[in-house]
């Protein structure tokens, strides 16, 4: 529920006009009627005052519907010389993308490498490794084996 002035305000800022424009619009009009129909936001009553012409339903709306829709701030054009530069740019960067990621390809094959030759050293097999993991330093404990539960024997009498 907006108030009076905030209503009137969203108003003329949706009209894209002054306070002073449409006051002076008032004189035209000599009922509140008369007045919305012609799409003005005052008139002049009986005592020659000037008035809102606005109703209370009108200031039940919320005030989000009446304030002006913002566009979108048109974009500028590049010029041929702009566009050229954007492509050579464009293409530098995936040459440079690719660049990397070939340069982690092969330090990716290095490390692979540099962890086969350890675990020679270490005489570990693939499929241990895969199996309890590789530590090449030794540093983790082995896993403690789980004791298979044993079966109560009853008691015989």
């Amino acid at each position: 529920m907006a108030t009076l002035r905030e209503y009137l305000n969203a108003k003329i800022k949706s009209k894209g006009s002054t306070l002073a424009k449409e006051k002076a619009k008032a004189k035209k009009y000599k009922s509140i009627s008369a007045a919305k129909k012609a799409g003005a936001l005052y008139y002049t009553n009986k005592a020659g005052k000037v008035m809102a012409a606005v109703f209370a339903e009108d200031l039940k709306k919320p005030i989000s519907k009446l304030a002006p829709k913002k566009s979108a701030r048109p974009k500028a054009r590049l010029t041929e010389a702009e566009l050229r530069d954007k492509k050579l740019a464009e293409t530098e960067a995936a040459f440079v993308k690719k660049r990397n990621e070939e340069m982690r390809a092969e330090e990716k094959a290095a490390y692979e490498r540099k962890l086969l030759e350890a675990m020679n050293a270490l005489n570990i097999t693939a499929k241990t490794r895969k199996a309890r993991g590789f530590d090449p330093l030794g540093l983790a404990k082995p896993k403690p084996r789980k004791k298979k539960p044993t079966k109560k024997k009853s008691n015989i009498k």
